[in-house]
């Protein structure tokens, strides 16, 4: 991970990150590499309340105001985990697998589940919905 100093391919961008959004709903933004409070900055991107905690390239305009470039997208899949609940998700696939068997998910909304065996079981209705449905 990067410790917060100039990226070495964009003289002059820094790296920040979004820690909330000021009363004129002006960003937020820390340097992770700087003791400073945190500034606030003007965006070229649209930003909501679920960008907050999300890291930014930054640049300084004239007057020493930080610009928001863009948000600095996650190198891997995006998963949040909140206590309650897991979410994993990915643009195109999710895959889980563990020897014979997964479970595949589409964007397209598809759902393939493929094993040696599958079993179901429920305490309540075990219930089979769907436009039509096909057994064997």
């Amino acid at each position: 991970m990067h410790d917060g100093t100039f990226l070495p391919a964009l003289s002059g961008v820094r790296r920040g990150q979004i820690t909330g959004f000021g009363p004129d709903s002006r960003a937020q933004v820390v340097i992770p590499s700087s003791a400073d409070s945190p500034l606030l900055a003007r965006s070229l991107v649209p930003l909501t309340q679920a960008a907050i905690g999300s890291e930014v390239a930054l640049v300084w305009m004239a007057g020493d105001e930080p610009l928001i470039l863009g948000l600095i997208q996650p190198v891997g899949p995006v998963v949040e985990v909140d206590g309650e609940r897991l979410v994993l998700e990915a643009a195109r696939e999710v895959v889980l697998r563990c020897g014979k068997a997964s479970i595949t998910m589409t964007a397209d909304g598809r759902i393939t589940l493929r094993g040696a065996q599958i079993l179901s079981r429920s305490d309540g209705p075990n219930r089979v919905q769907g436009a039509s449905v096909q057994l064997n």
